[in-house]
């Protein structure tokens, strides 16, 4: 099956009257039930996981999503028939208890519960979504999209499938900006300063530690996570982050036993807003 890459046409005014549905950012197409599978199995979806569907067609994705792992599911569509058609499945399937389906514009939805996001959308969709998933979720969630990427942010994984491609992200932490803190090693205390800039999951800038400085290339991003490996291993900086704080541990000059401690808080003035 291929993969849609244009928004259908509208008649605007026969919307207004009510005898057509609402203007549609992407034409319902559905996807192959192997597909489906894959998505899942690729997000890794757990009974614990909140799973979202942005344009969920006939909810096939959230209602296997539940069906599968016990996962709660919400499934999001613009077009009314669809979601009553979402109702009629999840009532068959007996996971009704488990999903729920907005007649909603994905775009206005508050998705930030969300540990799962599944997408078959268009690509200009994708891109404008981006922003608002950065925004909206939180570190660590998956987003697994059938057939379209988002430009810039580089999947994590790509796997392909039916000569198309399913991505996956992980939703960054943002660290962008001024960071500024201690590193406790030997007993001795020293003063520590981030200044970094982030490119979605791989950050670089300049480290203070002590009274060296160092050159902070490719540090990447998983969820919370933070990792970074300095040439010849000579600095490496593992941490994690809540908000505006990090902590973590720093190993220098390649030697394992020689670890210490570090923290540290960012001035939110300097934070830069992933896009």
């Amino acid at each position: 099956m291929g993969c849609e890459t244009e928004s259908p046409g509208e008649t605007g005014f026969l919307e207004l009257l009510g005898l057509v549905s609402p203007r549609l950012d992407v034409r319902w197409e559905p996807s192959p039930r192997d597909v489906v599978d894959q998505m899942i199995a690729m997000a890794k979806v757990r009974t614990s996981d909140i799973v979202y569907d942005l344009g969920c067609g006939d909810g096939r994705y959230v209602i296997t999503a539940a069906r599968q792992t016990g996962a709660h599911a919400v499934g999001i569509d613009l077009d009314p028939r669809r979601i009553k058609e979402c109702g009629e499945n999840a009532l068959r399937e007996q996971v009704d208890g488990l999903v729920r389906f907005l007649n909603a514009d994905l775009f206005d939805a508050n998705i930030s519960e969300a540990t799962v996001l599944f997408l078959f959308l268009f690509p200009h969709v994708n891109l404008r979504l981006r922003p608002k998933v950065l925004t909206e979720l939180r570190p660590g969630a998956r987003i697994v999209s059938y057939c379209h990427d988002m430009e810039r942010w580089a999947p994590d994984r790509r796997i392909e499938v039916r000569t198309n491609y399913l991505y996956l992200w992980v939703v960054p932490a943002n660290i962008s900006g001024r960071w500024e803190g201690t590193m406790r090693a030997r007993g001795r205390r020293l003063p520590l300063r981030l200044e970094l800039q982030q490119e979605f999951q791989t950050a670089s800038g300049t480290a203070l530690l002590g009274d060296e400085v160092f050159s902070l290339k490719n540090a990447s991003l998983e969820g919370n996570r933070f990792h970074y490996n300095g040439r010849d291993n000579r600095v490496i900086l593992i941490g994690s982050v809540k908000g505006d704080l990090m902590e973590g541990v720093i190993q220098k000059d390649g030697a394992p036993g020689e670890t210490g401690a570090w923290t540290a808080r960012r001035d939110p003035s300097t934070r830069v807003a992933l896009t």
